[in-house]
């Protein structure tokens, strides 16, 4: 819960300067440090700084003497609002999937491993669109039977290893309505490392141990069946937006759409929305 009141003030942060900004009472300007230039607001305590990098991509960053160590979020404007009709639940899937690894990292032979996963995607558009339930439990045992093939090339928690070896804390993520954020506390001294993870991490992501993951969410999905604060927020976002995401669908999605994922459909999401444009990243260091 505390990087994610963290991100609360920062967000209220960013919507209140823009909001004084707009009544004149502080102005938005434009700097030059290093050669970069950068946007501030006048009288902003926390002196943050707004950079916009030639691929689209937001980064925000505001100073703090507290630590040597830098707080990051790196966060994609697509939340359960975006995901499609027929897959609810998607972007909070993906989130999960963000940490598997990609053809880089996370794998002990990619050559070996990705023919593997490739017969898993195509199986798993076969089975949602198969509707008997004998063939369906046959196609369900080949996806399982492959999924344990191509487990022994994946290395698990590579992600997580990794940040715990350049002394990372507070590493997450979290889905909501409107957004996807990752999160993670880095030393100062390892800034450039963490950079050059998260670029490689959002390049080419490899939806690998998918089938265990599957379950997963499908646990969480089951303990918010019965988390009586949970039914009653999405009762409440049903009657209060009858015609919007917020009421129409929640963040981790229908048990139907849980039990028929389409791997396809999870990568359409990818490349549609984690671009740069449509990204942004926040460091108070």
């Amino acid at each position: 819960m505390h990087f994610l009141r963290q991100l609360f003030f920062v967000l209220l942060f960013t919507g209140t300067i823009s909001s004084f900004a707009q009544t004149g009472k502080y102005e938005w300007k434009e700097a030059t440090s290093a050669g970069y230039t950068y946007k501030y607001v006048t009288n902003d305590p926390a002196k943050a700084r707004f950079y916009t990098l030639k691929n689209g991509l937001t980064v925000i960053l505001s100073a703090t003497n507290k630590d040597p160590r830098i707080q990051c979020y790196i966060a994609t404007k697509a939340g359960s609002k975006t995901d499609p009709a027929t897959n609810t639940g998607l972007a909070h899937y993906l989130e999960h999937m963000l940490f598997k690894g990609t053809d880089k990292y996370g794998s002990l032979n990619w050559a070996k491993e990705k023919p593997e996963l490739d017969k898993i995607d195509a199986l798993y558009e076969v089975y949602n669109k198969t509707t008997d339930t004998e063939k369906r439990k046959t196609i369900y045992h080949q996806i399982d039977s492959i999924s344990g093939v191509a487990s022994k090339y994946a290395i698990a928690n590579e992600y997580d290893k990794m940040m715990s070896a350049m002394g990372a804390q507070g590493t997450n993520a979290f889905t909501s309505f409107e957004q996807t954020v990752y999160t993670d506390d880095v030393p100062a001294s390892a800034i450039d490392k963490y950079l050059a993870v998260q670029a490689e991490r959002f390049r080419n992501p490899v939806l690998r141990i998918f089938h265990t993951e599957l379950e997963a969410v499908y646990e969480e999905k089951n303990r918010g069946l019965d988390n009586d604060g949970r039914r009653v927020f999405e009762k409440l976002f049903a009657e209060l937006f009858k015609n919007h995401n917020y009421g129409l669908q929640t963040t981790i999605g229908t048990i139907e759409h849980l039990k028929n994922p389409s791997l396809v459909e999870i990568r359409n999401y990818f490349n549609k929305y984690y671009v740069p444009n449509n990204m942004g990243s926040d460091h108070e260091w």
